[in-house]
């Protein structure tokens, strides 16, 4: 979740959870295909597939959100946390993973000079 100054608060994107359930089950699938086969072929095509949309999605909205910060401000303020103790929790570890807070970071600098 990112808070800007005015108080408006941005929320990830819940349809990755949507994507994960299709993750899930294309991995299944592949796991049950037998070594070599054209059919595994095909469902590590399809699994890679599934691998792109969550990178394309989580990197359109990433791109959309820091130009509409870098548009609308004239000074924005990064807090350093420690991503990599964060993600040591379970619970949180997804949802931080896909928050993609570093490379939000990097969008940051390279708009906004």
């Amino acid at each position: 979740m990112i808070s800007t100054s005015d108080g408006e608060k941005v929320d990830n994107p819940k349809h990755f959870n949507r994507l994960y359930q299709k993750l899930k089950r294309a991995q299944k699938v592949l796991s049950r295909k037998t070594k070599g086969s054209n059919n595994r072929h095909k469902a590590r095509r399809q699994l890679a597939k599934i691998h792109a949309q969550i990178k394309d999605a989580r990197t359109d909205f990433l791109h959309k959100l820091t130009t509409k910060l870098v548009r609308e401000n004239s000074l924005i303020a990064i807090e350093d946390m420690s991503v990599r103790n964060m993600v040591k929790n379970r619970k949180l570890a997804r949802s931080i993973s896909d928050a993609a807070w570093g490379q939000l970071f990097l969008f940051l600098i390279r708009k906004s000079s």
